[in-house]
């Protein structure tokens, strides 16, 4: 092993400096669709039941999680890194908190499959939800409107191969008032061909007519991800060779959004990049429209460990040609330092590092990939893309989101703020980031240990806050009330995004499990804004607060111990009591003389009855109360 770690190391000192200058490629193929058509309307199709037509997979896991280890296996560092991140956020903003609009469930597992892979996107009067092999279409009230459906409802009627195998995503075209959505097709598993199936709307009504295509291609597209852009859909995978499932290198196209847009014959201009390389994501569009000719970007995340000159961010342009396919280049990278960051979570071995509650099962930190979306917005005097990942926040194994903004201003990108995300114990990954059209962002993922059950979590901040920071306190949007036992797989991705109806409202969808269990999780979709929160460019509320605060209680629901986290501007008298619903006090949690700053205490309920509880603070002129939920 350390001669094969040796080898690792200068095999990629090599290919580092092969890369140091920026070089140009040229297509590696242009393919046009095995077949394309137009459905149905949507709402006159009938409805394939959830979950997998037929057991197809062991365990009844996606395909690629068997293969995933590989990939990690050749990408993983060298050693762990020493350094200490400069930019982590060891507590949690003072702002907010951030009131969710909508809060609901989503589509649950039911014990079909793992991961779920939860993503989703919003339009003008809908919002579409799909999970690995099912989707559904919600109104913007959160009323379901068709489904939980297997995808493969949307591609009935269409010539074969029309198997839907997973990682489906879901986006909205605003800029044409279309929806997409893609999953891979793999029907010879696990030898190929493989196959992308998308699927683009007609109009802005998801339950109308889609014009679906089919593209062939010979190496396994694993974990594909796309983007809008003015002319394509751009798109990533991650590329193995038929069979072996050897690493090839990432795959990077875009495809002919014009001609799908009007159902006709569509192609692909496709680069297949070195192996050397890792995973990347494609830049998708909110917003304006950036100026013509502006090509699309991709970005991928390199560690020092494997043998980079820093820790940074490469980033990559598409320019595409449509009136003549020999004019498409591929050119990169641009070398963007970031801040040191270190992507070796339990040595990357992806069978479990995150812990939960009631369970020696331990979920994927998945680590080495950057989590979608890669956002892009145009604001005319700069543009900027969001994007985020999970780090080992303090080496020792702590799991934290490193999320970036990234500008540019004249020539180049550089990295305008940046943050790691872990302001107490527990374990926060699985992130997706996005900026509203006023220059607010939030931030969502998963958050878990040993002591909680995996929860949902938001934060933010505001765009005239102090840099570097998410200043709004947590906001758990949806608390777990169980784990996940049967596979250490958590997810791929969630998602975050903004509504095009008004460019200020947030949506994101992640996962939960409500008992624990082997596949049983449940979906949340949440809405919410930032732009609400009052902006005054003079506060520094996280370095001054002005008020003694009480954070809200986690987890809530709980089942046995919830934390209470406080703050006290000056040193003063603290008193925290449990009252039940009739108004006797249960217990004192504290009452007594504290400093300033922040303190915890534990509540430990194991011998109280489920029911409604109400914590009170009192501290000089300030007193707060909460709602508890103790569910058994």
């Amino acid at each position: 092993m350390k001669q094969l770690c040796a080898v690792m190391l200068l095999l990629f000192f090599i290919i580092v400096s092969s890369h140091a200058q920026q070089t140009v490629l040229h297509p590696s193929g242009i393919k046009y669709e095995v077949t394309h058509d137009v459905s149905l309307p949507l709402r006159e199709m009938q409805i394939l039941e959830p979950g997998i037509q037929k057991k197809r997979w062991e365990e009844t896991g996606i395909p690629n999680k068997f293969f995933q280890y590989d990939w990690n296996e050749l990408n993983k560092p060298v050693g762990k890194n020493n350094e200490k991140d400069p930019v982590l956020q060891k507590q949690m903003g003072l702002l907010g908190p951030i009131h969710t609009i909508l809060n609901f469930d989503g589509i649950g597992g039911k014990g079909t499959i793992v991961p779920p892979d939860a993503n989703g996107d919003v339009g003008l009067n809908y919002y579409i939800q799909a999970v690995n092999v099912m989707f559904a279409v919600y109104a913007k009230t959160g009323a379901l409107l068709y489904g939980p459906a297997n995808i493969r409802t949307l591609w009935e009627g269409f010539p074969p191969p029309t198997v839907c195998d997973g990682d489906p995503i879901v986006l909205y075209d605003h800029l044409a008032n279309r929806w997409l959505i893609s999953n891979f097709s793999l029907p010879n598993y696990p030898n190929g061909p493989y196959y992308m199936l998308i699927a683009v709307s007609q109009s802005e009504d998801p339950l109308g007519s889609w014009n679906r295509y089919s593209f062939k291609f010979s190496d396994m597209p694993d974990y594909p991800k796309l983007g809008v852009w003015p002319d394509g859909y751009y798109l990533t995978a991650n590329s193995f060779t038929p069979g072996a499932f050897k690493w090839k290198g990432p795959l990077t196209a875009v495809l002919e959004r014009d001609a799908m847009l009007t159902g006709s014959s569509a192609r692909m201009v496709f680069f297949q990049q070195d192996s050397a390389l890792t995973s990347m994501l494609p830049a998708d569009l909110d917003g304006p429209a950036p100026p013509a000719g502006t090509p699309g970007y991709f970005l991928m995340a390199a560690d020092d460990a494997l043998g980079y000159d820093s820790d940074q961010l490469q980033l990559f342009q598409l320019h595409a040609d449509w009136a003549d396919t020999a004019n498409f280049t591929f050119t990169g990278p641009q070398i963007i330092n970031a801040a040191a960051f270190d992507l070796n979570m339990c040595g990357n071995i992806s069978s479990g590092c995150i812990p939960q509650k009631n369970t020696s099962r331990k979920l994927d930190a998945l680590s080495l990939h950057l989590m979608q979306r890669l956002q892009f917005r145009d604001f005319g005097s700069h543009q900027s893309m969001l994007i985020n990942h999970t780090v080992d926040a303090e080496n020792n194994d702590h799991a934290g989101v490193r999320w970036y903004e990234v500008r540019k201003s004249s020539s180049d990108w550089t990295i305008y703020q940046q943050g790691t995300y872990a302001p107490d114990a527990r374990h926060r990954w699985m992130g997706s980031t996005a900026m509203d059209g006023n220059g607010n962002i939030a931030l969502g993922y998963s958050v878990s240990c040993d002591t909680a059950f995996p929860s949902i979590g938001i934060t933010g901040r505001r765009v005239g806050d102090a840099p570097n920071q998410m200043n709004c306190i947590e906001e758990i949007i949806m608390a777990g009330m169980g784990s996940q036992t049967g596979d250490s797989r958590w997810g791929d991705y969630t998602s975050m995004t903004v509504d095009p109806s008004d460019d200020e409202t947030f949506w994101y969808t992640n996962q939960y499990y409500a008992i624990t269990s082997s596949m049983k999780w449940n979906t949340r979709i949440a809405s919410f804004k930032i732009s609400d929160l009052q902006v005054s460019v003079k506060e520094r509320p996280f370095d001054s607060p002005k008020n003694n605060m009480l954070y809200k209680n986690f987890p809530n629901p709980f089942s046995q111990i919830t934390m209470f986290r406080w703050i006290l501007r000056e040193p003063g008298k603290v008193n925290i009591q449990v009252f039940d619903v009739t108004g006797k006090c249960i217990v004192t949690l504290a009452d007594t003389e504290q400093n300033a700053g922040e303190h915890e205490v534990e509540f430990d309920a194991s011998g109280l009855p489920a029911g409604v509880y109400i914590c009170r603070f009192t501290t000089g002129q300030t007193i707060e109360t909460q709602k508890l939920l103790l569910m058994k």
